[in-house]
């Protein structure tokens, strides 16, 4: 079975969002709104930073940009799975089942 790049498995009917972010300095921002809209119960008030080097995803994803790569990253951000991809997709599902420990 094959899916796109920006799809997330549904795995218990959580709350999901997916978003476009037209340049990599914007994703950081994109993770930060999405994972607002379907935090439920919200995490504790912590940076992103604390869950990924924001810096370093921009610069993966400029650089795929400029050489024309294809890359797709996946990561939690509390109870969200969180996936960007090079084709300017952020998607992010709450779905606490699916994640391993992050801590």
């Amino acid at each position: 079975m094959s899916r796109s790049d920006d799809e997330l498995p549904i795995t218990d009917g959580g709350a999901s969002v997916r978003m476009q972010y037209e340049e990599p300095t914007a994703i950081v921002d994109t993770v930060v709104r999405g994972v607002e809209a379907v935090d439920e119960p919200p995490a504790p008030d912590r940076p992103l930073y604390d869950w990924i080097e924001p810096e370093a995803m921009v610069d993966l994803f400029d650089h795929a940009a400029a050489k024309g790569g294809d890359v797709r990253l996946e990561f939690a951000v509390g109870d969200c799975r969180v996936v960007v991809t090079s084709a300017g997709t952020v998607a992010v599902r709450n779905d606490p089942v699916g994640i391993c420990p992050t801590e």
